[in-house]
């Protein structure tokens, strides 16, 4: 049975993930101060830079490698629970195995991809455990879909296999009928 909350679980991950890995660009405040300028006091307005929260961050440098990889990899996790959801099971359930296994593969380097991350020191430690928090459900629950499905799946081979030799039994029977000396 396909599990309708791994969407918005998926969903979830994706928003966090863009959150988590967005560039921070410096913050600036106008201030009034006055400055010595050809021997005279003038007021002049200055820009100080405002702190950050204090918590490390993604460096410039991994825009474009590590932080867009996880950003890609939580929308392929979306992608394929939508898609997997999205195939109606009695035709399609090789395709639906297919696509709830790429999610799995997805969630687990999802996961190598936050450990990472951790102990680079670009995320803290509590991120690290939050972020792998909102990966969990998604693979317990892909994982879980996955199964049933598969199980489901291993029925209708079987089902398909049988109906499939009954016909061929039908020809042979049809073809000793023809082939037998009247």
């Amino acid at each position: 049975m396909p599990s309708y909350d791994i969407i918005p679980l998926a969903s979830d991950l994706l928003d966090y993930t863009i959150q988590r890995v967005k560039q921070k660009d410096p913050e600036y405040r106008q201030v009034k101060a006055y400055v010595m300028e050809n021997g005279q006091m003038v007021e002049k307005t200055l820009y100080e830079r405002l702190k950050d929260n204090g918590k490390p961050h993604f460096p410039k440098s991994q825009a474009f490698h590590l932080c867009a990889e996880l950003q890609s990899c939580a929308l392929r996790i979306l992608r394929g629970c939508v898609a997997a959801n999205g195939r109606y099971f009695e035709t399609e359930y090789e395709e639906r195995l297919k696509d709830l296994d790429g999610v799995l593969i997805e969630c687990e380097t999802m996961g190598q991809l936050i450990n990472l991350s951790f102990k680079r020191k670009y995320i803290t430690g509590d991120q690290c455990h939050y972020w792998a928090e909102l990966v969990r459900p998604v693979r317990q629950k892909a994982f879980n879909w996955r199964k049933s499905d598969g199980n489901r799946a291993a029925t209708l081979r079987e089902a398909k296999t049988a109906q499939e030799l009954a016909k061929m039994g039908q020809m042979a029977l049809q073809m000793a009928e023809a082939l037998r000396p009247q």
